[in-house]
Parts: C-alpha cells; sequence; structure tokens
C-alpha cells in the first residue's frame, strides 16, 4: 500500500484516516468514503489502490470507531439479540446528525475533499450497513452514495420504516451484499436477513429515480467471509469510473 493510514480523535470518536498516494504533492481535490466502525484498512486499501485511475478514482477515507456500536448504528430501541443481550440503544440520529454537521465540515475544511453528494459515500457494514441505508432517509442527502454490507437489515420494524418513508436523495447510488450463508442463521431473527434484505432492495429500488442506481450482490459464505473484498466490490460499484 503506497498510501498513509493515521489517526486522530474528534468528539470522542477515534477515526482512521487514509490518504492516497501522493496525496501531498498532486494538489488534488479527492471523493471522501466515510466508513462506520471499520478499524482493519490496510487490507481494503491494498486492494483497491492498484485500481486507482482504471477502475475508479483516488479518494480519501475516513473511519470512524464507534465504541459502542449497538446504540450508534440502531436506529431505534429494539431486545438484544440474545436474552441477555444489552438493548440496542436507538441512537443512530444522533451519530449520523454528528457526521453531517460535525465530521464532514471538519473534513471538507481541512482536507482536500469534493465535498458534493455525488463525491460522498457512506459504507457500513452488519449493523453499521443498517446504519448506513438510514442515513438515505435521514441525513438531507448529504451522502449521495450509501454501501450496506451483510447490513443488519433484520432490526425490527425495519421494512415498516422504508415502507412509510421517502429517501432524501432519489438521485443517489445504493450497493447491498449479502453472504448466501448467513440466511441459515440460527437466531431466528438474524435468519430473515435474506428475505428482509432481497425486500429492501425491492423497495428502495422503486423509490429511487432509476433503478440501475441500486445493485444487490451477494457473496459466498457467512457473515464475516472475506470482508475485506467486500468492501472493495462496494467501492467498485459505487464509484466506477
Amino acid at each position: 500500500m503506497r498510501g498513509t493510514i493515521q489517526n486522530f480523535t474528534i468528539g470522542g470518536y477515534e477515526c482512521l484516516l487514509y490518504l492516497p498516494p501522493d496525496y501531498d504533492e498532486r494538489g488534488l481535490d479527492y471523493p471522501v468514503v466515510y466508513v462506520n466502525g471499520e478499524d482493519e484498512l490496510q487490507e481494503i486499501m491494498e486492494g483497491l489502490e492498484p485500481n486507482f485511475g482504471k477502475k475508479c478514482e483516488g479518494f480519501i477515507l475516513l473511519s470512524i470507531v464507534s465504541k459502542d456500536w449497538g446504540e450508534d448504528y440502531s436506529p431505534w430501541s429494539a431486545p438484544g439479540l440474545r436474552k441477555n443481550d444489552k438493548q440496542f440503544g436507538g441512537g443512530a440520529g444522533d451519530y449520523l446528525h454528528f457526521l453531517v454537521e460535525t465530521v464532514k465540515p471538519f473534513m471538507d475544511k481541512n482536507y482536500r475533499t469534493k465535498g458534493e453528494p455525488e463525491n460522498t459515500v457512506l459504507l457500513g457494514y452488519s449493523l453499521g450497513g443498517l446504519a448506513a441505508l438510514y442515513a438515505l432517509y435521514t441525513c438531507g442527502g448529504a451522502f449521495g452514495k450509501i454501501g450496506s454490507l451483510s447490513g443488519s437489515l433484520w432490526f425490527e420494524g425495519w421494512i415498516e420504516f422504508i415502507q412509510s418513508n421517502t429517501l432524501d436523495d432519489t438521485n443517489g447510488k445504493v450497493y447491498l451484499s449479502l453472504g448466501t450463508g448467513e440466511e441459515r442463521s440460527r437466531n431466528p431473527r438474524m435468519a430473515r436477513v435474506g428475505d428482509w434484505t432481497r425486500k429492501t432492495a425491492e423497495i428502495i429500488k422503486h423509490q429511487l429515480n432509476s433503478s440501475e442506481n441500486l445493485v444487490l450482490e451477494w457473496n459466498n459464505g457467512g457473515h464475516f467471509t472475506e470482508t475485506a473484498q467486500r468492501y472493495q466490490k462496494a467501492v467498485l460499484w459505487l464509484m466506477g469510473i
């Protein structure tokens, strides 16, 4: 990997910042990929850098690492997955507001960014993927491209929510993915993720101005299979040239 990764803290959140090769020398403005909670950037970027200028342009990536994903990434309160698990706190609205009102302005001020929605991506994995999709309806179109990778779309009330709400930006692009083994979970709530992911794709596709702006990609394996490669596929589809 030829780019650099550095870290800093903003608003109590640890942030991991990737800057592309020659960022300091070239003087260009870059799209920004925001990521909910991923701390393994090295492998992801090693697979993406060879595509810069070929399949996608170079970009800045910022991962905001949550200390309490059950709070930050859940759109509303819900029971924990298992009997003794902590309840999901329903803090995604506050977290996304923090991204839009604090983190993004900080990035646009201090780094050479292309700050328009069409150059601003939000990605998330698992419950972070659910929060990314929630941003479609709650962030005023600040993120023009959204990726939900193995998203926790089994979450109570999710389908009812998207059925009864409208997108903030009907021209956006949406990438969904799921592992083929995920709907075979022994947990009955998690086992509905396949059906609810298909339903999510169907609903959002009809809410977008163009059905070509959404894709649902199926990957081999379970929830934790080849996560870096799933990120890479999402970025290449959303930012392809």
